[in-house]
């Protein structure tokens, strides 16, 4: 049965109040994984509906090159609405998530009835040290105030000679969607609780990992493109966003609308649908 337990969440790192930008919903004294958790929690349903099914090509890949199969004990961190969990289930493994977001566990806990699912943060992880052959974090460990600490607590819980896979928007490939996002970030108040870090980048997440104790064995990068069929899906979509919220409370609807609207422009096609071409870059690192 799924744990149900909340666990205390980290109070390590920069507290959203006190960071170098603050959303107008943040609590004061709430930890950066409750910030966060909060402000993803707010669209989950709709960000699933738009945006979980872009990921599934680096899930694949991911997948495929640590070999989950059956009996394979994976974590998840920043598990989100539980697809990938989902597919490593399909495959056979045993599967665990964890995620900031109460909402997005609430989704999780549909997609994988019955699997051990729990909302807590990056930083402590509440599973006994070597408990999973393979520990996944999708576009994850940025949000961590302490990336190294993140993943050093991954590889904690990573049994020796198992594999902790790390991806990110990243790699020598395009980054539309991450282009359109900063764009209307720039129209707000910095609303970042940690600092933006390219970990996406070539030889990045190498050194990341190293610094947490692992041996990095694999690399990749993976296409994955986004085609929204209107401009009112891509709205929704992307407003759905815990990183865009703010932007759309501080414009207003119709001129966050109108200002999407102009950073997707060169994305739209005659019919009036989008093409944004992105690409993510994974790493796969061993624990010794």
């Amino acid at each position: 049965m799924p744990h149900r337990t909340r666990p205390p969440f980290a109070r390590r790192g920069a507290r959203a109040a006190r960071s170098g930008g603050c959303d107008s919903g943040d609590v004061v004294g709430e930890s950066v994984a409750e910030a966060y958790g909060r402000r993803w929690s707010a669209g989950a349903a709709v960000r699933a509906e738009h945006f979980a099914a872009l990921s599934r090509p680096a899930w694949e890949a991911v997948l495929a090159a640590v070999g989950v199969g059956e009996g394979t004990t994976l974590l998840d961190v920043a598990c989100g609405s539980g697809e990938l969990a989902a597919l490593a289930r399909a495959r056979g493994a045993a599967v665990h998530g964890i995620d900031a977001a109460e909402a997005m566990i609430a989704l999780a806990r549909t997609a994988v009835p019955g699997a051990d699912l729990r909302v807590g943060t990056l930083e402590a992880l509440p599973w006994p040290d070597a408990a999973f052959d393979v520990v996944t974090g999708f576009n994850a460990f940025q949000f961590a105030p302490d990336v190294v600490a993140a993943l050093a607590e991954a590889a904690r819980v990573t049994r020796s000679g198992g594999r902790v896979a790390v991806c990110n928007w990243g790699g020598a490939g395009p980054q539309d969607l991450v282009a359109v996002t900063h764009d209307l970030q720039a129209l707000a108040p910095d609303a970042a609780l940690v600092p933006r870090r390219p970990i996406g980048e070539p030889g990045v997440l190498e050194e990341l990992l190293r610094a947490a104790g692992l041996r990095p064995s694999a690399a990749g990068d993976v296409a994955v493109p986004y085609a929204p069929p209107d401009r009112r899906t891509l709205e929704r979509g992307m407003f759905a966003a815990g990183n865009l919220r703010h932007v759309e409370r501080h414009l207003g609807p119709e001129a966050a609308a109108a200002a999407l609207a102009t950073a997707a422009a060169p994305f739209r096609r005659a019919d009036g649908s989008y093409l944004f071409h992105s690409t993510f870059r994974w790493v796969v690192a061993r624990r010794d």
